[in-house]
């Protein structure tokens, strides 16, 4: 095949798949541009959870699918336990209230040791080893970067964004940086998360949401056990997510709120109440797990949410050239490697192979942007 220069804007978690994918094709040639860092986003700073069939019930089930296999892969080929925590876990849901629920029993005992078994009043399994994993997801995104760019046809460049995409008579010719350099290219991938929608004359339907999370030291070491929870806290209910990871730290992260995405991620407030919540829930629902020392982060992200709540993924209905990938909101650390791999296949072979029709039909951004 020809020579072709492809253009990717943005280094988070699509942009790094994607990069991945192209670069082990013969004449690819990957320019990468990302304004503020590498996984700055929700892909630094996201919980990594992976599932296997959980969105069966949606079109893009087969994009799960695939990509929850290609996790597995990739693990394999670029030493995922080592490198960025790969590993597979048991996942349960837990109904919470303390104070107000049925004594514990021995199966709770046993189950979740760690948790505050008092307070549970329904305990259920979600998922096992076979069909739950998780990543660390910034530590995930940089060796996909890196081992790109050992190719030798990856250039990484940081420290501009893309004013706009350059196009003449419908025709895609490249970027023009904030600073006002020309990077010509034959096709532009466009997977800036939440910031998607802010390419001027493009005008995708794209958002973002601010999530926030807390990393914390246990003072003992808890199993490869997600939970999901539901918190009966007086009149008030709470949904906070705790993912432990086997670097001894554990993640949580509460609810979303609409806080207008700020202009670049650098620029990305974090609520001190939101965190001090976080704290609150977690002493709650374990009280003997925080051993007291400072947190490791405190942080907060955007996750990239389209209109109809169903991720882009395919050529922009006007122009060909340009490649959109970006919504996946909670599910782009999940979803991300089939999604690099569609837009490798879509660029070098022009069709894509690697999930079913229907889910090529549902991420497809014609009559949605």
């Amino acid at each position: 095949m020809s020579s072709k220069h492809i253009i990717v804007i943005g280094g988070g978690v699509v942009g790094a798949c994607a990069t991945y994918y192209l670069s082990r094709n013969i004449g690819i040639r990957v320019t990468v541009i990302e304004k503020t860092g590498v996984a700055c986003n929700a892909s630094g700073k996201a919980g990594g959870f992976l599932a296997y069939n959980w969105s069966d019930d949606t079109a893009i089930g087969d994009l799960s699918r695939k990509s929850f296999k290609l996790h597995g892969e990739l693990a394999t080929e670029l030493d995922g336990e080592n490198k960025y925590g790969y590993r597979k876990v048991d996942t349960y849901s837990v109904l919470y209230q303390g104070g107000k629920s049925k004594p514990k029993t021995k199966q709770d005992m046993d189950v979740m040791a760690w948790i505050d078994a008092s307070g549970i009043r329904h305990m259920e399994k979600l998922g096992n080893m076979t069909d739950t994993a998780q990543v660390h997801p910034r530590l995930f995104t940089e060796t996909l970067f890196e081992t790109a760019k050992q190719t030798g046809n990856v250039t990484l460049r940081t420290g501009f964004g893309v004013s706009h995409v350059i196009i003449d008579d419908d025709q895609i010719h490249g970027v023009q940086l904030d600073n006002g350099e020309i990077i010509n290219g034959d096709s532009v991938v466009v997977c800036m998360g939440a910031w998607s929608g802010q390419l001027p004359t493009l005008h995708l339907p794209i958002d973002g949401q601010r999530a926030h999370s807390i990393v914390f030291k246990p003072q003992n070491p808890v199993p490869a056990q997600m939970l999901f929870t539901t918190i009966l806290d007086g009149t008030r209910t709470h949904h906070p997510e705790v993912y432990p990871r086997p670097d001894g730290t554990v993640y949580m992260c509460g609810a979303t709120d609409n806080t207008k995405l700020p202009s670049s991620a650098d620029q990305i407030q974090v609520d001190s109440q939101a965190i001090r919540e976080l704290e609150r829930l977690r002493d709650t629902l374990a009280p003997e797990l925080y051993g007291g020392d400072k947190l490791i982060a405190q942080q907060a992200c955007y996750l990239p949410v389209s209109e109809d709540g169903t991720p882009f993924v395919g050529p922009h209905p006007k122009y060909k050239q340009l490649i959109i990938a970006a919504g996946h909101s909670c599910w782009g650390i999940l979803q991300a490697p089939a999604t690099g791999l569609m837009i490798s296949e879509l660029i070098v072979n022009d069709r894509i192979s690697c999930v079913d029709r229907e889910a090529v039909e549902a991420l497809d951004p014609t009559n949605r942007c």
